[in-house]
């Protein structure tokens, strides 16, 4: 399993329309792709579960 440590670098954070390019493009891949937060962890391909996150600048 392949695991990467990413930041949210937008000014805005992962807001709807970033988080609707992430789920486009995560969904073009044959892999299971999971996002973490504070404990949370969500299907990367789910717009609802990668909004649940939440996700502001500079957010690991």
């Amino acid at each position: 399993m392949l695991k990467r440590e990413v930041v949210i670098i937008n000014k805005l954070g992962l807001h709807a329309r970033a988080a609707a390019k992430f789920v486009t493009l995560a969904s073009r891949f044959d892999a299971d792709i999971r996002l973490l937060r504070n404990g949370r962890e969500v299907n990367g391909k789910s717009i609802m579960g990668v909004m649940m996150l939440a996700a502001a600048c500079g957010t690991r």
